[in-house]
């Protein structure tokens, strides 16, 4: 008897916890905290944090040198570790269970590039691309919401952390972001533009220029990527 009594109370409860059990769960979980373990204020600092390239930044000016004396900003603060790793933990579970879920994916990319962890912020993003592979881009987003274009999500978190890194000066990252973005994503001329503009960089004007005509052959209207074979040609 005691033991049909156990079994009936675990089939009674254990809707409400599948219940429980949702991507808007661990979203919500995650947010908890991050709140309690990461903090963010208006920040003054000689030199910029990665997550502040990109963004909106004021700078104040050396008046003795003209250059910039330091830099004004939104800053982020780890006030509890434990917190903080439990967000990160959430949303990994998260992901692991609701793997359609694309706002738990860059919501881990944010708490990783705000606590300095760039390369895990890179590698979460191409997560994402891989799932997308799989799922076609039929993403869901808060309270399972269907994102009607998700091109336009995954364009545009590229293309930041494309031109943060750049404005970084970070060659490495900026590389392998361009790198990551045409091997999901080879028919978007932008990123082959990024990629023209990268070897540019390494100073490779016979790659650079294999790059940019690929983007314009994908493009043959984008002015970028003419102002760029242009400027190639009259080096």
């Amino acid at each position: 008897m005691k033991k049909i009594l156990f079994l009936l109370l675990a089939v009674g409860y254990w809707p409400l916890a599948f219940a429980q059990e949702t991507g808007d769960a661990y979203a919500d979980r995650f947010n908890e905290h991050l709140n309690a373990g990461l903090q963010s204020s208006i920040t003054m600092s000689v030199e910029l944090p990665l997550y502040a390239y990109n963004t909106q930044v004021l700078t104040l000016q050396d008046t003795t040198t003209g250059g910039p004396a330091g830099f004004v900003y939104q800053g982020y603060f780890i006030t509890d570790s434990a917190q903080v790793d439990s967000a990160v933990m959430t949303l990994q579970e998260g992901i692991r269970k609701f793997p359609n879920r694309l706002d738990l994916y860059f919501g881990l990319a944010a708490t990783y590039l705000y606590t300095d962890q760039p390369d895990k912020m890179i590698g979460i993003v191409e997560k994402a691309m891989k799932q997308e592979k799989k799922n076609k881009g039929n993403w869901l987003w808060s309270e399972d919401e269907i994102l009607p274009d998700v091109t336009d999500y995954m364009y545009e978190r590229v293309q930041e952390d494309f031109a943060r890194f750049w404005e970084a000066e970070d060659l490495e990252r900026t590389e392998r972001v361009a790198k990551m973005a045409v091997k999901y994503y080879p028919k978007r001329a932008e990123y082959w533009n990024n990629m023209g503009a990268v070897t540019m960089w390494k100073n490779d004007k016979k790659k650079a220029m294999k790059y940019f005509k690929k983007a314009l052959k994908l493009n043959p209207d984008d002015e970028l990527i003419k102002a760029n074979i242009e400027y190639i040609q009259s080096l």
